[in-house]
């Protein structure tokens, strides 16, 4: 009969697009109401097994948990397309942007972010009977939805977020439609480590012949070992279908500093219980995927439907109007220290004052402390051995100070200086004769050492 025929589209429909989406769910032949938006399989959600409630993902955290778009640090085009079991195709495309200034990279805008989607599912071709199983023709069915969402920090470290979304299905000579809408939460406990619920489908007034709209609940921990590993859990309660445990898992091979040429390996199991509605899904799934740079990645998921063959997900991300800062701490150079040398002709004969040899040999330095707002500089005087050791130690300490107030007169935070003399007790070369002023041993010792710090 034609309901059967739907039924079987419907099945399809969740065995090849459900075991991710926000209706992940068994309408159990037709008597429960039509899917909606079921776009929440992108390749890398699937690969993990679907456990991404708590797993920050862009602009595609709109299918899971709105309040992870207040993470949205770069405007993003997502294009998701899912195939197998069967005719059924489905595409979707998703837009997100940050609102506001940029924080940071990873906490998105001043004013969170926000996405849309479109989808559509085909489930393709279906011969019709009447209630005499008579052939009536065949027909096509499939679905249209679109979502809106928005995310915000509400709180430091406490975001949440909140998605409208409409959905249109059509068997047949029949279309239905519904609204709903979801609403998500997102803590970070601690740096590496989030929790996230959300709720899907709370019913805006669609009405369907009486059926009940399936909804749910999820919760989640992503847990972020270090920049290469991450882990992931999560659980569903659904009003009207399968409840369940996903476990998933990522770990990333190549430059994560530079966010680029990185190999991406995935794998996930989900767990039904208290029994499977669904015959031959073994729970498992995988995948890989590769970021080519900085504003490019593609993707895939493969979910395992044991006899019924398997599901294939491609995502292929696109970033751009990213801000310069977004990128900036993984372009920041290691720690690095820096040392010039003042000889001792760049101070008048047995004084402390500067030549003019010596000022500019600061100033070309001086630069460097006013990039680096946090460098410190270390000044340190030395004399050779000629003379006695309480006038060599007065004489490296006067020059020392000499070039500190040289600095601090260019604009140079005193705060940030440290002046030392260690007269003649830290000779760079040995001198066999301390009575010869002008040997090279000697003039290698007369030096004020002045060393950058840069963090």
């Amino acid at each position: 009969m034609k309901i059967l025929s739907i039924g079987i589209g419907l099945v399809s429909a969740v065995l090849l697009c459900g075991r991710a989406a926000a209706v992940e769910t068994y309408y159990a032949a037709g008597s429960k109401a039509l899917p909606l938006q079921q776009a929440g399989g992108t390749a890398r959600a699937t690969a993990m097994g679907s456990a991404v409630v708590a797993v920050p993902q862009d602009s595609a955290s709109l299918l899971w948990n709105p309040a992870s778009l207040s993470r949205l640090d770069c405007s993003e085009l997502g294009l998701h397309h899912n195939a197998g079991l069967g005719d059924t195709i489905q595409e979707t495309a998703i837009f997100g942007m940050p609102l506001g200034e940029v924080k940071d990279e990873g906490k998105g805008g001043a004013l969170g972010g926000i996405a849309a989607s479109f989808g559509y599912v085909s489930y393709g071709s279906f011969r019709g009977m009447d209630a005499n199983e008579v052939p009536t023709g065949d027909y096509r069915s499939g679905d249209f939805s679109g979502s809106l969402g928005w995310g915000i920090e509400l709180l430091p470290r406490f975001s949440g977020g909140i998605v409208l979304k409409g959905n249109q299905s059509r068997f047949a000579s029949k279309s239905y439609n519904a609204f709903t809408t979801d609403l998500g939460l997102l803590y970070a406990l601690l740096p590496n480590l989030d929790l996230g619920v959300s709720y899907s489908n709370v019913n805006l007034g669609s009405k369907i012949g009486g059926s009940q709209l399936a909804s749910g609940l999820r919760l989640g921990a992503a847990w972020t070992l270090d920049k290469r590993l991450l882990l992931a859990a999560s659980g569903e309660l659904q009003n009207s279908a399968m409840d369940r445990v996903q476990l998933g898992a990522e770990y990333l091979v190549g430059n994560v500093e530079e966010k680029a040429g990185i190999l991406a390996l995935r794998g996930g199991y989900q767990l039904n219980f208290p029994n499977p509605q669904l015959e031959g899904l073994d729970g498992f799934s995988m995948g890989l995927g590769y970021t080519f740079s900085r504003t490019m990645a593609l993707d895939y998921g493969l979910v395992s439907a044991g006899e019924l063959g398997s599901s294939h997900r491609l995502s292929l991300t696109m970033k751009f109007n990213c801000p310069e800062k977004a990128g900036a701490a993984a372009r920041q150079p290691a720690p690095v220290a820096r040392e010039v040398v003042l000889k001792d002709s760049h101070f008048d004969f047995d004084k402390s004052e500067l030549k003019p040899g010596g000022m500019r040999a600061l100033r070309k330095n001086i630069r460097i402390l006013k990039d680096n707002p946090k460098a410190t500089v270390r000044v340190a005087g030395y004399t050779s051995m000629e003379g006695t050791e309480e006038y060599n130690q007065q004489l490296s300490e006067r020059r020392a100070i000499a070039v500190s107030r040289f600095l601090i007169a260019e604009g140079i935070a005193p705060e940030r200086i440290t002046a030392v003399g260690h007269g003649e007790m830290r000779p760079k070369t040995f001198e066999t004769d301390p009575s010869e002023i002008n040997s090279a041993a000697a003039k290698s010792n007369m030096r004020v050492l002045f060393t950058i710090s840069v963090k």
